[in-house]
């Protein structure tokens, strides 16, 4: 048993002795410093932003959204706005000027009907209702032409890809409400309610007009005649019903867009 013991002592030492062998070696080396992780390691590369980039979830101004779709655009779009910007101006007036002379004829031949005319009186409204007879067809293809030449180049554009100049951004470069944009909404909205307010106008006249034609020849016993008199007061009626949403909506527009200044902090003669 001594014996067994002895050798068992023995193998021990020996498989000792290159472990300690190599701590000695280890030992005698010198330490290397544990790198550590710096912030120039994390980050790679910087990324480099232009001075007059906005800041993120920052609007847009006005300025910087036209400079860029300029610098998008071609030479050919470029134009084809200004040309569209022309053609509407064109075709806006030549409509507003042919309804405005139609009401006018209303108001002439309303004039006839009134009591307390005497014959010069019917007479010159009989003179002015044929001037204006002929102006009013005048003006009336004066619109159809420019309505087909505003729509022949939206045509245009649309197959090129075109897109219409947009409008001022509701916020300046600092995130301040701008008001050049609330100012060219409240002009846009403006006119729209006045083109609105004139149709209703219009086509009330018609339908009023076309009502007396109605009851004027209801006895007269010819029903095609009637019923192309009543299709023509139902086309008037749909396009008054028209009008009237139009002017409602421009009219809710204008008051939503009070409403989003006031919150904006805008004076309420910005409008003015």
């Amino acid at each position: 048993m001594k014996s067994r013991g002895y050798f068992i002592k023995s193998a021990a030492v020996l498989m000792a002795l290159p472990v300690l062998s190599f701590c000695a070696q280890q030992n005698q080396q010198p330490k290397r410093p544990v790198p550590s992780m710096t912030s120039d390691d994390v980050i790679v590369e910087r990324p480099i932003r232009p001075v007059e980039a906005a800041s993120a979830g920052q609007p847009k101004s006005s300025q910087q959204v036209q400079a860029t779709e300029n610098h998008k655009s071609s030479a050919g779009e470029v134009s084809w706005r200004e040309a569209i910007k022309a053609a509407r101006k064109q075709a806006e007036s030549a409509q507003r000027r042919a309804e405005e002379t139609e009401i006018r004829t209303t108001d002439l031949r309303n004039q006839l009907g009134m009591p307390g005319q005497g014959a010069g009186d019917r007479n010159q409204t009989m003179s002015d209702l044929s001037t204006i007879g002929d102006t009013l067809k005048q003006q009336k293809a004066e619109a159809r032409e420019a309505a087909d030449a505003l729509n022949k180049l939206l045509d245009e554009g649309r197959q090129k890809g075109y897109k219409e100049e947009e409008g001022p951004s509701s916020v300046s470069k600092s995130g301040e409400p701008n008001e050049d944009y609330y100012r060219s909404k409240f002009a846009e909205l403006a006119k729209s309610l006045e083109d609105a307010e004139r149709r209703v106008q219009l086509y009330q006249n018609k339908v009023n007009e076309l009502n007396q034609s109605i009851t004027g020849n209801s006895r007269s016993g010819d029903n095609f005649f009637i019923g192309q008199l009543q299709e023509q007061r139902d086309e008037a009626q749909h396009s008054l019903e028209q009008a009237l949403e139009a002017s409602q909506k421009a009219q809710a527009d204008i008051a939503a867009l009070k409403e989003q200044a006031r919150t904006s902090g805008l004076p309420p003669g910005v409008f003015r």
